[in-house]
């Protein structure tokens, strides 16, 4: 995988110990289960922005909300709910877990923007305007409007009020022209928390070069992810070497200060089999499942379905999850690693890891 040096490999080990190491979306599981959380806490994790509701409405949002602290109180010696730049900083002192609220839809307001103020309250502090699918606000990257349908009149007073809140607007799910006027729209800095490049890998939830472009003149932060199909357009092909090919991409292309890492790891799923049952849908291969809606438990499949070039088939899920090297969490000083080995410096792999997922929360989000 990488050739270091004894030197490098202890440069490395260090300086993924002393960097704060943000994971920019982690789904729920991380912060509900003690194997996910753990795995988060051995691969040097610090901060995690953990997907809690967005797609089940307003109801299942609280409820997901209300599960994650509730595991939060009775692991209060290693996790802590952080909202602040100041608090996930506190939490690193602390040997402590950061988890942050995010959604990766806005559907959870149930079309009143008026609860993202219960939102703000409970210290959610990103959310996703649309997920793959279409929504009151705009169209996902997975429909195939995508292209020509941008944000709605609802959508444009959403990006407004989650200004007002300091709330950040995040566009890594958005279908092209949505992510375009959500950023002509925005007085704060946007977000790609989990995408890729278009122009490495063509699967549409990745971002292109004029998206990010415009992501960074925001001042934004992409966070590169590991997801096969998004890595590489041969999936079976993807590595951790792939992984730093985004990166360096984006680096080269808007520079160092827009670029960070989101792990979205997807294996904190269950696997789902061919003609295994998914609650409401019927066997993942039949049309049952793809007239089912992809907001429910199993939408994953559903895309997989649908799209099949967007993130690969779900049988490709079960055998290719996630780039080589890059399995897990527990993986993630691979990644450090991985930079040494590509020549970035100290400062600049701070910056990667953790310090530019900071900076925007400085320069747009709520800080107090």
């Amino acid at each position: 995988m990488f050739q270091l040096s004894e030197d490098q490999e202890a440069i490395a080990k260090k300086l993924h110990e002393e960097c704060l190491v943000i994971d920019g979306t982690a789904l729920i599981h991380v912060a509900t289960s003690e194997r996910w959380f753990n795995q988060a806490r051995s691969g040097g994790v610090d901060a995690i922005w953990v997907t809690t509701g967005g797609s089940a409405g307003i109801s299942g949002t609280i409820r997901a909300a209300a599960n994650v602290l509730r595991f939060i109180e009775s692991h209060s010696d290693v996790a802590v709910q952080v909202r602040t730049t100041e608090e996930m900083r506190k939490a690193k002192k602390e040997g402590k877990l950061g988890i942050l609220f995010a959604t990766q839809n806005a559907a959870c307001l149930d079309g009143d923007y008026a609860y993202l103020s219960v939102m703000d309250r409970l210290g959610y502090r990103v959310m996703g305007l649309t997920y793959s699918e279409s929504n009151m606000l705009g169209d996902g990257c997975g429909e195939r409007t995508r292209e020509k349908r941008g944000l709605s009149y609802f959508g444009v007073d959403v990006v407004h009020e989650m200004n007002r809140l300091g709330m950040l607007v995040d566009l890594a799910h958005c279908g092209d022209a949505t992510t375009m006027d959500a950023i002509k729209e925005s007085n704060l800095p946007c977000l790609f928390t989990h995408a890729n490049v278009r122009a490495i890998s063509d699967s549409s939830r990745n971002k292109t070069d004029e998206q990010i472009q415009a992501m960074a003149e925001s001042g934004g932060v992409m966070g590169i992810t590991g997801l096969p199909r998004m890595v590489n357009n041969d999936l079976r092909a993807a590595t951790i070497d792939g992984v730093i090919d985004h990166i360096d991409y984006v680096v080269n292309l808007v520079g160092i200060d827009h670029v960070g890492f989101a792990g979205d790891f997807t294996d904190s799923i269950e696997k789902v089999k061919l003609g295994e049952m998914l609650p409401g849908h019927g066997p993942a291969n039949s049309a049952s499942n793809v007239k089912a809606s992809p907001t429910t438990g199993a939408g994953w499949a559903y895309w997989r379905v649908k799209q099949p070039g967007m993130l690969g088939t779900i049988q490709e899920r079960d055998t290719v999850p996630y780039a080589k090297g890059l399995e897990g969490l527990s993986q993630l000083p691979n990644l450090t690693r991985g930079l040494i080995a590509r020549g970035y410096d100290d400062k600049s792999i701070a910056k990667i890891l953790g310090e530019n997922w900071l900076n925007v929360f400085e320069k747009g989000g709520k800080n107090q």
